[in-house]
């Protein structure tokens, strides 16, 4: 199966000492607008994966989005042997429940009714892909970072209101932090940018810990 390449840059000028393409492998308009906002020249590669075919009840919250990231990576990464390649996941996790994406409105309103007036935990996982060989770094690197957000209680109304913007049905919990959704959310204890989808903080180690440069 193809995938569909885009270009994306932006306005500022590309960071000028790294040599290597850089891919994210994410359809996310979260995750390219959180890597467009670093300054950098980069393409958005769709990975081929279906999250639904794994069974992964078995595994804790951060080594699940941990395996989706470098699984969604390392298909892209296999095509593209030549580029820095960024892979990622978000899930919500209440009480061991784990909250993906709604399947439609009804799912939707299931995952906000549950999650209003609770503290829940957003774990966002990344892995990167390193092109260049090197006996002094790994071939990848990859972790997770885990947000607790507490959400205001939400009437039956609210939450419907809230469906019918249309921002929740492709959102891990059914909802945006950035968005309307940020309206529903009273704080949180952790990476803001973990509950938008790629914690740039966790982002700049990875890169570190493969021996190249994101920005700094």
């Amino acid at each position: 199966m193809m995938m569909k390449t885009q270009a994306m840059t932006n306005e500022q000028p590309q960071t000028s000492h790294r040599s290597p393409r850089l891919v994210l492998a994410s359809s996310s308009p979260r995750r390219r607008e959180l890597l467009g906002s670093l300054g950098l020249q980069f393409e958005v590669i769709k990975p081929d994966v279906d999250e639904e075919a794994f069974h992964l009840e078995h595994l804790l919250p951060a080594d699940v989005v941990k395996f989706l990231s470098r699984t969604k990576a390392q298909e892209v990464f296999k095509y593209h042997t030549d580029a820095l390649v960024i892979g990622a996941d978000t899930i919500v996790v209440l009480d061991g429940q784990v909250f993906g994406k709604p399947k439609n409105e009804e799912d939707a309103f299931r995952m906000l009714n549950t999650l209003q007036g609770t503290v829940h935990e957003v774990y966002s996982g990344i892995t990167v892909f390193n092109p260049n060989e090197s006996a002094e770094f790994p071939p990848f690197a990859s972790d997770a970072l885990c947000t607790k957000v507490s959400m205001r209680p939400l009437s039956p109304e609210e939450i419907h209101t809230y469906i019918r913007t249309g921002e929740p049905m492709d959102k891990a919990g059914a909802y945006a932090i950035q968005g309307y959704g940020s309206t529903l959310i009273e704080k949180i204890d952790g990476c803001y940018f973990n509950v938008v989808g790629m914690s740039l903080y966790l982002l700049e180690r990875l890169f570190e810990q493969i021996g190249q440069k994101l920005v700094l």
